[in-house]
Parts: structure tokens; C-alpha cells; sequence
């Protein structure tokens, strides 16, 4: 009689989907860093006038076209609909993925849905190629995710994976050591046409919208790279009142406002109030507790300003959190700096 033997388990299928206009370059470096971890290419572009297309054909893509009409979300669920895979990479043509971790991307996806998780929350460190390839910050953004039943962008910009109305659940974030995208779309001479082009999307989201909450943060985001700072300070203000704090940089419509405070001595009493809201909100971030640390240094009260800073100064040392921290090694020195400079003028009074 035959030895019996198991059925072999059919290989995860996983789709590399993109949309694209005219991003020839940036699209060959993306899809360099994966093709060797992926089943299948999508791509669907978007109008493009350079060799953006010829591109993906050279690396084996199915093409689809769906001419631009101000909205991200569109093409995105072109590209889910056409593609065949059991999990979707879905990055930004100017993200690619590092060399020295790329190779784990089909291991973590099979790891991912043997144990029943439906997204992947991947490290993005965004760099400036113009400056050397400086690095600017760093976040968490879901790339990688299931192809379930349903699911679909929404959102004319900054579009949210959805399952009817609701987000995707049980998503996970991978370590940066063993995944890691970097994307060049910040780069300097990107960013004030960025700011215009977003603004003119988001503004007609707004007119339409049933979740303007959803977007308020974005909105703000371009007024202040625009230095439109009345309407950065309008748009961050009603983000904070949402009280949202569960997406990733929600934190961001405090720095803005923090900022724009910080240009008026008249203003401290207001910019002491939402600093201390902002370490309420996110306790762990060490930068907004060395923003009330500066808050009551302008007060004068400088004992209080010097323990509040030594307190910023250990939240960094213990940083763990997946909100991303602007605080870095440079802005310790400075911190503490500014904390002897306190402790100096208490004991001066």
C-alpha cells in the first residue's frame, strides 16, 4: 500500500500593488527592492507623460489605466480589484523597501496570517534625497495588508483602508530591524507643491465629507507648509477638539500649534494650556513635556521649568512608543542644557 502523504500547502500568493504618474525613476527603485518577494505586479497609472509606464512593463506588470480626477482613492481600489493575491504590498511609487530587510517580506506576511493578522503597520523613515539623504522623521503606516472581502480606500486623499465603515482590525506592527521603507517624497523641492496639490484635494474631501474629523490634521499640515498660518492654527484647533489620539502622528496638530504659539510672548498663557493638554494626551512623548518645561521658563517659574525638563530628559531614555518622536539625541543635549540653565537661575533668585 502507498504511504499516505499530507497535501502540500498551497504557497501565499502576494500582490505588489501601485498607482502612478510620471514617476519613472522613483517607480524602478521601488519595484527593484521587491520583485524578488512578490507574485505579481500591479500598477495602475494615472496619465503618466514619461517612461513610467514602460517601467513597470519592464518589470512584468499587468498595467491599468485610470486618467487622474483628484482622487488617490480610485486607482488604489482599481489596483485591489485586479489584483489576485492573498495579501496586498501596497507602497507609494517613492517608497522602497531597504535592502537589508526587504528579504524578510514574504517570511513576516506568512508569519502574519498564521497567526490571523490582516495588516501590517511597516517602519517609514522619510528622507530628504535632495540633502544627502538626510533622515527627517520616521512613523508607522499600514503597506501590507489581507485581501479580504470588501475591503477598500476611501478618501479623496490620505485614504483610509476600509471593511464597510470600519477600520482594519487586528493589524500588527513589525519591528523597523525587519522591515523598513524609506520614502524621498519629502524632499525639499517637493514639498510646497505637495502642500497645494493636497490642500486643493482636501478642501473638496471637506465640502462632501460625513467624517470632516477624519481629515482637519492633513488640512493644517499643508496651511502650515504654505505659512497660510491662520488657517494652520483654525484647522489644528479643531483637530484637537476631536480628542482623537489612536492613529499614528496624531500628535501632529499639537506641534503645529505649539509652533505657532511659541512666535507670540502674548499668547504663553494659551501655549502653557495646550502644552500641558498635549502631555495629558500623549504622556510619554518627551518633546511636549520639554515644551511645558519651556512654558514655565517664560513664566519665570524656572525651578518648576528645571524639573519638568529633567522629567522630558528620562521620558527619552525610556521612549518605546509607536507615536514618532521629533526628541532625538541632538535635542537631549539642548534639553539638557536648558535645564542647568534653569537650575542656575533658581538658585540666582
Amino acid at each position: 500500500m502507498a504511504k499516505f502523504k499530507a497535501p502540500k500547502k498551497n504557497k501565499l500568493k502576494i500582490s505588489a500593488c501601485y498607482i502612478v504618474k510620471n514617476a519613472a525613476e522613483d517607480l524602478k527603485v521601488s519595484l527593484q527592492s521587491l520583485k524578488k518577494f512578490v507574485d505579481e505586479i500591479i500598477v495602475v497609472d494615472t496619465g503618466s507623460s514619461d517612461e513610467t509606464v514602460e517601467v513597470a512593463e519592464s518589470f512584468g506588470a499587468k498595467i491599468f489605466v485610470d486618467m487622474w480626477h483628484d482622487d488617490f482613492s480610485d486607482p488604489r481600489n482599481i489596483a485591489l480589484k485586479n489584483s489576485s493575491g492573498n495579501w496586498i504590498v501596497f507602497p507609494d511609487a517613492d517608497e522602497y523597501f531597504t535592502a537589508e530587510t526587504a528579504k524578510n517580506l514574504r517570511a513576516i506576511i506568512e508569519r502574519a496570517d498564521s497567526v490571523k493578522k490582516t495588516g501590517l503597520l511597516v517602519n517609514l523613515v522619510n528622507i530628504d534625497k535632495d540633502n544627502g539623504n538626510k533622515i527627517l522623521d520616521s512613523t508607522y503606516v499600514l503597506r501590507i495588508f489581507k485581501k479580504l472581502p470588501g475591503i477598500r480606500y476611501v478618501g479623496k486623499i490620505h485614504e483610509e483602508l476600509r471593511i464597510g465603515k470600519k477600520n482594519l482590525s487586528d493589524v500588527v506592527f513589525v519591528p523597523a530591524n525587519l522591515l523598513t521603507i524609506y520614502h524621498t517624497g519629502y524632499s525639499a523641492n517637493l514639498s510646497r507643491s505637495k502642500a497645494e496639490r493636497n490642500l486643493k484635494m482636501l478642501l473638496a474631501e471637506l465640502e462632501t465629507t460625513d467624517e470632516p474629523e477624519r481629515i482637519y490634521a492633513y488640512i493644517a499640515e499643508c496651511y502650515d507648509g504654505l505659512e497660510d498660518y491662520e488657517n494652520a492654527e483654525k484647522f489644528a484647533r479643531l483637530d484637537i477638539e476631536t480628542g482623537k489620539k489612536n492613529t499614528t502622528f496624531s500628535s501632529v496638530s499639537y506641534r503645529i500649534l505649539l509652533n505657532l504659539l511659541a512666535k507670540d510672548f502674548s499668547r504663553l498663557d494659551d501655549r502653557k494650556e495646550i502644552a500641558a493638554l498635549a502631555v495629558e494626551t500623549f504622556p510619554d512623548l518627551p518633546e511636549f513635556t520639554a515644551e511645558l518645561a519651556e512654558c514655565h521658563a517664560a513664566a519665570g517659574d524656572f525651578e518648576t521649568a528645571a524639573k519638568t525638563m529633567q522629567k522630558a530628559l528620562e521620558k527619552f531614555q525610556n521612549y518605546k512608543g509607536m507615536e514618532p518622536s521629533i526628541f532625538n539625541s541632538e535635542t537631549a543635549k539642548f534639553a539638557e542644557s536648558r535645564m542647568k540653565m534653569f537650575e542656575q537661575k533658581t538658585v540666582a533668585l
